[in-house]
């Protein structure tokens, strides 16, 4: 894997350094993502999941049933349906979003409101000083989305840093 989000050493060992620990300690990764970064690592020694070798796994949001995991830069085009599968049986899980790391919140909310459409994404200039975005999505599409607005709201404003105002008309 090509990042991980503690060293490769702590990950595999089980044993955490100083930094890897003050990052579980301060809540900046969970035992979860250590769990799955190990197993992760383990399948990328087996040749059908060689790929794995080229894909950056930065994170993991736990969300009731659903688990958005953050992968790096066309890594979601690499990730096959059979390993997401693996996952969700081994860690019980109803649903996993994968969402590509950036700054952007255009590309990570598209990712967690989909199958879902984005109308318009308008960023507005608080007299502040402060950027915030405005998200429109189509009323229709709300019952297929799995998170309310406040949720999408958060989700966002974590993945990527971004605060962000999401309507439904």
């Amino acid at each position: 894997m090509k990042f991980l989000p503690a060293c490769e050493t702590c990950v595999k060992s089980g044993f955490l350094c100083v930094k890897c620990q003050e990052k579980l300690d301060e809540g900046d990764i969970t035992p979860f993502e250590l769990d799955l970064a190990k197993d992760l690592i383990e399948m990328e020694q087996k040749e059908k999941y060689g790929y794995l070798e080229n894909v950056s796994f930065f994170k993991a949001i736990d969300y009731e049933d659903v688990v958005i995991l953050v992968v790096g830069k066309g890594d979601k085009i690499r990730i096959g349906q059979d390993l997401i599968n693996w996952i969700k049986d081994i860690y019980e899980i109803d649903k996993i979003i994968l969402v590509e790391k950036t700054d952007k919140p255009r590309s990570a909310l598209e990712s967690l409101i989909a199958p879902g459409k984005l109308i318009s994404l308008n960023e507005i200039f608080l007299a502040t000083g402060d950027v915030e975005f405005r998200a429109v999505i189509r009323k229709a599409d709300k019952s297929k989305i799995l998170f309310t607005r406040q949720e999408l709201e958060e989700l966002v404003k974590e993945l990527t840093g971004q605060s962000i105002r999401v309507e439904f008309i």
